[in-house]
């Protein structure tokens, strides 16, 4: 009785323990913050918001509505290709970032993993501008061209795994806009009024190894009474 006791004790910690492991959900965080709803709509609209909550470890660098206003009128295929541009497929925070600039190497960004991107079209630099600024600018760029997007502030983060930082404006490959004229262009109104609808989150992979544990756990029980 005495072990059976201890077994469930120990399952219901395990199961405890579990529940503060959540998925990654952008479209929830970046609802936390209003000023972002146009870049969060689309986000959401381009299925990009699937691909990053699908990622263990991801940064986003956001657009408030005013820099996204930049967009309005582009078709949607270049509004997707540049938001993608936007979302860097590994954590970085302000540190990891003047370490990037450091090393001068090539970021990688959601856009070159996609497939879509040509070139270096899918990889941003990121430097240090007039009195210690982190700027970003894309790798398609001509030499010497000039870092223009710079980093705002950090917005949220959870360390390692996710980081939501606020830029300036677009970052936008050679080529990209104009590319496609055929399609539909970005809408400018309603937006604000119609708040994004969250597609449900793909599990994380604590989440998974928490159910697989869990599930082996709880057929152990069974065995055993």
């Amino acid at each position: 009785m005495g072990s059976r006791k201890s077994s469930l004790v120990r399952l219901a910690l395990v199961l405890a323990f579990c529940s503060t492991i959540h998925a990654l959900d952008i479209t929830k965080l970046l609802g936390q913050h209003p000023e972002y709803a146009r870049f969060n709509k689309y986000l959401t609209e381009t299925k990009l918001a699937d691909q990053i909550n699908s990622r263990k470890a991801v940064t986003v660098l956001a657009l408030d509505d005013a820099a996204m206003a930049s967009l309005s009128g582009e078709s949607a295929e270049a509004v997707k290709a540049i938001l993608s541009t936007h979302v860097l497929v590994d954590f970085y925070d302000e540190k990891k970032l003047m370490e990037a600039q450091g090393s001068r190497s090539q970021v990688e960004t959601l856009f070159q993993s996609s497939g879509a991107a040509k070139n270096k079209e899918g990889y941003i630099y990121v430097a240090l501008i007039n009195e210690g600024e982190i700027a970003f600018g894309s790798a398609a760029a001509a030499p010497g061209a000039p870092f223009e997007v710079v980093l705002v502030r950090t917005v949220t983060m959870e360390p390692g795994a996710v980081s939501v930082l606020q830029v300036s404006k677009p970052i936008v490959a050679p080529g990209i806009i104009g590319a496609s004229t055929a399609k539909a262009p970005l809408a400018t109104a309603s937006y604000i009024a119609q708040p994004p609808v969250a597609a449900a989150p793909a599990p994380s992979s604590a989440s998974r190894v928490c159910m697989g544990f869990v599930g082996a756990f709880a057929s152990l029980l069974m065995l055993a009474f």
